[in-house]
């Protein structure tokens, strides 16, 4: 007999561990859009075995997945991550059967209403969502005629990187506040890379329990904020990692 869906929320919510479809790509969930619903699944296994299988049949299409193992004691923050990338159905596998659950359904989100607009943390589904969809087939190692709708998943992602806000970190010296320094990266040339987050799930990936003062600026205001040694922005390094230099940026902002 198939599982019900109220058979797959108990899993979800009570079983020891799970199995979750990661994207090379974005270092994120794998997300997909159903081609019936439009609805925006995230995808989890109850073995390994299972979600092998699955990115086996995947690799077809040229979609390098990872496998990441969730305990139950960290299912609050995978749930988190869904709603912080904008994920409304689970589809979850288990053997043979497969069942598709409204997210809501496994784990509510936290209500921010009662939090004044200024002190709610910042979070955008909406730019994570289509940043994943565009990365996701930007990415995938094909010739340029074989990717799908891409100049479409472009314009929509552009749209959403202009209208959203964003986080950045500072250094203050709490001896002398005057003395502030900006956190930067490196990459494999060794140019320099300034982080900025989309929301404050990557800012923690990014902290890892660091205090730094945070500040949120709007995407217009990014050209001005680059640090002078700076060869370009890096948003979310541990994400879908995204490098604009100043030159793209201001192509952006139009």
């Amino acid at each position: 007999m198939a599982i019900s869906k109220e058979q797959a929320v108990k899993e979800l919510q009570n079983r020891e561990m799970v199995y979750v479809a990661f994207s090379q790509a974005t270092k994120l969930p794998f997300v997909k859009c159903d081609e019936e619903t439009f609805n925006d699944q995230a995808w989890i296994f109850s073995t390994e075995e299972g979600i092998k299988e699955f990115g086996k049949k995947l690799l077809d299409d040229k979609i390098i997945l990872m496998g990441m193992r969730f305990n139950k004691k960290d299912y609050p923050r995978l749930y988190g991550i869904f709603y912080a990338i904008g994920v409304n159905t689970v589809m979850w596998v288990d053997g043979e059967d497969q069942v598709e659950v409204d997210l809501p359904d496994i784990a509510k989100q936290a209500d921010m209403s009662k939090i004044e607009p200024e002190k709610r943390p910042l979070l955008n589904p909406t730019l994570q969502l289509s940043g994943i969809y565009f990365m996701q087939e930007a990415r995938r190692p094909v010739e340029q005629d074989q990717h799908g709708n891409l100049r479409e998943l472009e314009e929509e992602f552009l749209v959403n990187l202009r209208k959203s806000e964003y986080l950045m970190t500072m250094d203050v010296d709490p001896e002398d506040p005057k003395k502030i320094s900006i956190p930067y990266l490196k990459n494999k040339k060794e140019e320099i890379l300034q982080p900025v987050f989309t929301d404050v799930m990557e800012l923690d990936k990014f902290l890892k329990g660091k205090k730094l003062r945070v500040v949120k600026v709007p995407f217009s205001k990014l050209p001005d904020l680059m640090i002078e040694n700076a060869n370009a922005y890096v948003i979310n390094p541990m994400g879908f990692n995204l490098v604009l230099n100043k030159d793209q940026l201001k192509k952006i902002i139009g």
